[in-house]
Parts: C-alpha cells; structure tokens; sequence
C-alpha cells in the first residue's frame, strides 16, 4: 500500500499542475491520467521509498516530480533539445515546470539511454514509462541498466503493446476526419470572413508543427510508428506482452519479477480519444479493478501497456 502521507504529496503535485501548468500539458487530460497511471505503479512497485532514482526520458518532468516524493535523489534524464521523432520536449521544459513545482531533489541530464554518464551500481531503482519504444539500440540500452543499477535494484519498465496500436489505428482515423473538417473551415471562413485573402490557409510557421504534420501523413493510410519501428505493422507485429518480456529478460544480470497490464478495459482508450475528461474519469473508477486483473494473462492481451518488473542480480 503506498504511504497515505506520501499519496497526499503526489496527490499536490498533480492539484498543482492540473490548476496552474496547463501551458505545459501534451494533450488533453494528460496530467490526470498519468496521475491515474502513476498511483497503478506505486502499487506494483515491490519498495515504496529509494535513496536514489534513475528516470529515463523525463519527458516534461511531471513524472519526475512524482518520483521525488518516493526518493532522496532522482536522476532524470532526456535528450537535450525537442524531437518529435522521440517525443521529447526538451529538458528546459522539465527544468521550468520544477521550478514552478519548488522540487528540489531533481537533477536533470541530458543523454541518450545507450550511454549513461554514471557510475557502476549507482541507482536503487531506474523508472521508464513510455521510452523503451523509442530507443534505438535496446539491447546496448539494457546493459547501461544493469551496469549502473545497484544489485539487488529494481527496472520498471512500461511499453505500449500491441493492441495499443489496434486503438491507434482508430484514433488516426477519427484525428484525419477531424483534420479534414478543421481545414475545410479554415478554408472557408478564409473565402467569405478574411481580409487578407492572400496567404493560404492551413500553413503552419511553427518547424516543429510542421515536421508533425508531414510524419502524419507520411505513412498513409496507416498511422506513424510511434517508436523505432520501421512502420505501423512492424510495431503492430513486435510489440506484443511476450515479445517486450524476452527481450529485456534475455540479458543475465536480470532476475524476472512480475509482468502485467494496467490498463485493459477496450473502451477506454477510444472515449479518452473522443472525451478526454470523460475517460479519465472512468478509468480513475475502473483503475483498481484493472490493476487487481491486468496480472491474467487474458487481459493482457486487451491491455495498451505492459509493465515488467526485473530486479538486478
């Protein structure tokens, strides 16, 4: 059970953010659900408290905030600057929204995880939600774990999973319609409602907009990968619950712990997609119940996630 004091913590920070970093929010709703996401983890960590923490791909940092009330020190780690391909915002997010949170025992660098700049058993616990998908060379990444992880230390890994991608493959779908209206009206409002008839609509003067606009398009009529893969399909195929569990089971230094989904009820990625709020209130009423199931087997294979739990030798 997590520690009612350090759940009322938690509990601030996710207050905090939904209140007053909206500016710093990916997409709708994304602070409460990865509040929801985190509590799921806390009850599957097999520890509760750590001395020091290594995060990989930070993200925005909203993650990292939690982590600190669970540790004395956290590493948290990202690539440098935005990359949409990776899904990294850029540490100098992550540094701003703690400032703004007053968390003190962060620090951030910035690297890749198939180098880490630490010593030899230095971490007690390395935390990697949504990132393994978007390394590279895993493999490469999966020996700096184990060789700065304390033996006896604990990696807990989430990854998306296959059928992640089947409700993927429908968000596309329902994004593209949506795309297609938006534009029409630009287009229209620009003809009958515009002075300026001149420049054309839909141009974006954003870099980083753009790069998003043609990876979307790029792969039609599938969605983009999300990670490496080389495609859709390729991801669709490779990343199911068993394939992610052999491959970061097959490096000696590891010791299986437990893997399991928390997230597998089908509707609730689709109503996320379509009503934000109202998904993530769902999900805060069906958590705990997918927590206490996601374990089966057979609602793995329903799951968006997976979460393997390997201890250090």
């Amino acid at each position: 059970m997590i520690n009612p004091a350090t759940a009322v913590e938690i509990r601030k920070i996710y207050e905090y953010c939904f209140e007053r970093c909206k500016e710093y929010e990916i997409w709708p709703s994304y602070f409460t659900r990865r509040y929801q996401e985190f509590l799921s983890y806390l009850d599957l960590l097999p520890d509760k408290k750590f001395d020091r923490v290594l995060e990989l791909g930070c993200g925005i940092g909203y993650q990292s905030a939690f982590l600190s009330k669970i540790a004395n020190n956290v590493m948290a780690t990202d690539l440098p600057d935005p990359d949409i391909q990776a899904h990294a915002p850029g540490m100098e997010v992550a540094k701003n929204l703690h400032n703004k949170l007053n968390v003190k025992n962060v620090q951030f660098i910035a690297c890749s995880a198939e180098t880490l700049p630490f010593e030899d058993s230095s971490f007690d616990l390395i935390y990697s939600s949504h990132v393994l998908e978007h390394i590279p060379d895993r493999d490469k990444a999966l020996a700096e774990m184990a060789r700065v992880l304390k033996p006896g230390g604990i990696y807990f890994c989430v990854t998306p999973v296959s059928f992640e991608k089947l409700y993927s493959f429908l968000n596309y779908y329902l994004l593209l319609v949506t795309r297609i209206f938006a534009l029409l009206g630009r287009i229209v409002k620009r003809i009958f409602w515009s002075k300026d008839r001149t420049s054309q609509p839909g141009v974006s003067v954003d870099g980083h907009t753009a790069k998003a606009k043609s990876t979307f398009w790029a792969s039609f009529p599938f969605p983009p990968p999300h990670g490496t893969g080389r495609h859709f399909l390729s991801e669709l195929v490779n990343w199911t619950p068993g394939k992610w569990k052999k491959e970061q089971t097959k490096h000696d230094e590891f010791e299986f712990v437990s893997q399991q989904t928390t997230q597998w009820l089908p509707f609730l990625p689709v109503l996320g997609f379509i009503h934000p709020v109202l998904g993530t209130r769902m999900h805060a009423r069906t958590r705990s119940f997918e927590l206490r199931t996601g374990k089966f087997r057979f609602f793995q294979c329903f799951g968006i996630n997976t979460v393997i739990i390997l201890k250090r030798k």
